[in-house]
């Protein structure tokens, strides 16, 4: 019970912090950039996007089909190398379409989100023999991993500027160190002698 208690306050404070992130720093906001010619791009989006909701991207790397030959698979190799090094480059998320989704749905997927996570934090610092210090570095330094494992990949491979790179890395550690304050006031145990008896 203490945990569940302990993770829907850390989880009130998550979300505050998302909130105060992405409505009130908009630091963000400050990296995304508009398309010059937005109805253009869109109706190229309606026109081209044909999977319907998903991931695309562009240049697209196709697998060579089994019957390809080997000069044919070495051709669309070397085609999709050049067009990756001229541009232009895109991975992004597209919804061709309409959609049904709300801004109150969003904000209990949110909220939902973080108490799961400040209950498996949480679990994880349930086990935990150290000052409150200790604790809260802790939840910092899981802040830190889910930054490098989440955002640092898509800097590698996917062309995030170092910029976002840098603020979504913050955003994270910043989160989760809030986040494990509360949790390390209520969980785990303190270095102390009272709390071998």
């Amino acid at each position: 019970m203490k945990l569940l208690f302990a993770a829907l306050l850390a989880a009130l404070a998550s979300f505050f912090w998302g909130y105060i992130s992405w409505m009130v720093m908009s630091w963000h906001q400050v990296g995304m950039h508009d398309f010059k010619d937005e109805q253009a791009v869109t109706q190229v989006i309606q026109e081209n996007a044909t999977q319907g909701r998903g991931i695309y991207a562009l240049p697209f790397q196709y697998k060579p089909l089994d019957i390809t030959s080997p000069e044919e698979a070495e051709e669309m190799q070397a085609k999709y190398e050049k067009a990756m090094k001229d541009g232009p480059f895109m991975y992004a998320i597209v919804r061709p379409g309409k959609t049904e989704e709300s801004m109150q749905q969003n904000l209990i997927r949110s909220f939902v989100r973080s108490f799961i996570a400040a209950i498996l934090l949480g679990a994880l610092m349930t086990q935990l023999t150290m000052s409150y210090p200790g604790k809260l570095a802790f939840a910092a330094t899981i802040g830190a991993l889910i930054g490098l494992g989440a955002d640092v990949p898509d800097w590698i491979w996917f062309e995030l500027p170092t910029r976002d790179l840098i603020v979504n890395m913050a955003d994270h550690f910043i989160e989760w160190t809030l986040a494990g304050s509360v949790l390390a006031f209520f969980l785990g145990r303190e270095l102390n002698v009272r709390n071998d008896h």
